[in-house]
């Protein structure tokens, strides 16, 4: 008896230690119940919003638009509803000083005519209607607003458009040089301290040659930069897939993945430096210089690939990179970037040939757009449990497993200061997007993502891991309640700030009622967390 007392303290202090590393600070709830639609968040200079299109009870219901203010500590405003046109879904949103953009569609159309937006000022109940018919006919990627405009990014009749809607005269303009044969759109970049656009472009020559290229726009569409991306170091190479950092002292990189021509062969990362002149000077970065790419495997198979790749390198043959690697994000220090990339295996319908590649033929989404992940590239179900329209259902088409997150960091100069991976779960998913969530700060960076229902931690400072894929439990904020049930497929991690990330989902929470009674409500939840590894290492050395 003694024995089973002395063993259930163990695991109660045990579980207080490794909790320390993540503590669950503030948390926001709203009754729902779970066949309703999910609540989506969107980072604000205050804090967040939430919302949600969600259709109340009975046989002629309405469906309303339901948006809530969020501060910092997770203290919300009062819930508005605003209703919205019958037949009509939220496909777009975006939030723009101080004012909430909701697109609304008819069903799966691509008329301009069956779509509207609503901007709602969330400190009053004016909302306002926006007709947007002179708008061309097309199937949407992108939308957001920037200054006075909307811009809106898509393909009309299979050709890649965009195009700015000026909300005080109505007009629009569309942007030169994007309607091209054999284009894709790889990233589009708003630069609101420039008031510019940044279009990352690839296209086919008569030749089948990609060639890449850099459009920059302002926001009356006018054309104010074009940059060509050749001059690689083998004529032999093309770039697959880039990132475009932010300005810098009128520089700017791309960074993304490169490759053979017409093979499926991933070669490594280039980091391409453009001077305010337009001029490029790239660097490249394989399993030559990358020498902690196979950290993520255990020792016994870590050696065996090493020895492999040390054999041939000195037949002076760079192997190269397989299945797929697609960096994720590029985060800019004031010492260099951090460029993080996922390795991965793809069964998806645009794997072959390479311009069909997932890697490069999918538009990178902005992290706040719906089609990211927020409405139809759930990780299972789409739109918060709501399967997505049939025009978007193609995005979640295939299987992948996640092998490794890659993470180097490398000075402006193009030196890397140090460089390792992570081992992933290597599940299948049907979600193509980043695997995980970073928060980089001092040189200490924590590696967050969802494991099932619980979360998994890894800590690197400088590049050294500390401890990697520890799991915790998800906890609430009242000690005197208890989680009865997690919607697995609602949940969605993101990194916030500092070392602060946000969990979000819908749970069923046990609970004692004001007359002692037990009692459980459906709640969805938000939940802000604060990580620090560096209390790993204290309670190692107590």
């Amino acid at each position: 008896m003694k024995r089973s007392i002395i063993f259930g303290i163990v695991l109660i202090l045990l579980r207080n230690v490794s909790m320390a590393q993540v503590k669950f600070t503030d948390r926001v709830e709203f009754e729902v119940k779970y066949a309703e639609n999910d609540f989506m968040t969107m980072f604000t200079p205050n804090g967040l919003i939430a919302f949600r299109a969600n259709k109340e009870k009975g046989l002629n219901s309405q469906i309303f638009l339901e948006l809530v203010g969020i501060n910092d500590e997770l203290i919300p405003t009062e819930i508005s509803k605003t209703p919205v046109k019958s037949g009509y879904e939220l496909i777009g949103y975006d939030w723009h000083e101080g004012y909430f953009y909701a697109l609304f569609q008819k069903g799966n159309s691509n008329l301009s005519d069956d779509r509207y937006i609503l901007k709602i000022d969330i400190n009053s109940p004016t909302n306002t209607e926006i007709s947007i018919k002179n708008v061309l006919d097309m199937s949407l990627k992108e939308f957001f607003a920037m200054e006075n405009k909307l811009v809106f990014m898509g393909d009309s009749e299979s050709l890649p458009v965009i195009q700015f809607y000026d909300l005080e005269t109505s007009n629009v303009i569309t942007a030169p040089g994007i309607y091209s044969k054999d284009s894709k759109i790889l990233q589009l970049r708003r630069d609101e301290e420039l008031g510019v656009i940044d279009v990352l472009m690839s296209k086919r020559d008569q030749f089948k040659t990609k060639q890449v290229f850099i459009l920059t726009f302002d926001t009356d569409g006018n054309k104010i930069r074009e940059i060509t991306i050749d001059n690689l170091n083998d004529p032999k190479i093309e770039i697959i897939e880039g990132i475009l950092t932010p300005m810098n002292a009128y520089n700017q990189s791309l960074i993304g993945t490169y490759g053979k021509k017409r093979q499926e062969a991933y070669q490594g990362i280039y980091l391409s430096e453009i001077n305010e002149f337009g001029e490029l000077s790239s660097r490249y970065f394989t399993l030559e210089n990358l020498e902690n790419f196979y950290n993520f495997l255990p020792d016994k198979a870590k050696a065996k690939r090493k020895k492999a790749l040390e054999k041939n390198l000195k037949k002076g043959i760079i192997p190269p990179i397989r299945p797929v690697l697609s960096t994720r994000e590029v985060i800019t220090s004031s010492q260099g970037y951090l460029i993080y990339s996922d390795l991965f295996s793809a069964n998806h319908p645009r794997y072959m040939p390479r311009d069909g590649m997932y890697a490069n033929s999918l538009y990178r989404y902005n992290p706040n757009n719906p089609y990211y992940n927020n409405m139809f590239i759930d990780p299972y179900m789409g739109y918060r449990g709501l399967p997505g329209g049939a025009n978007f259902n193609t995005l979640r088409e295939g299987e992948y497993k996640f092998q490794a997150a890659h993470l180097f960091f490398v000075s402006f100069d193009g030196d890397i200061i140090w460089e390792n991976s992570i081992e992933l779960p290597n599940k299948m998913t049907s979600n193509p997007s980043k695997f995980g969530e970073i928060s980089y700060s001092n040189d200490a960076l924590h590696y967050m993502y969802l494991d099932g229902k619980q979360l998994s931690l890894t800590y690197l400072v400088n590049g050294e891991k500390l401890f990697e894929n520890v799991l915790f439990d998800l906890d609430l904020v009242n000690e005197n309640e208890r989680i009865r049930e997690t919607n697995e497929n609602s949940l969605m991690l993101q990194w916030w700030h500092d070392n602060f990330y946000l969990l979000s989902g819908k749970q069923s929470i046990r609970f004692q009622d004001t007359q002692g009674k037990q009692n459980v409500r459906e709640v969805f939840f938000i939940t802000k967390i604060a990580v620090n590894g560096d209390l790993y290492e204290t309670e190692k050395k107590d």
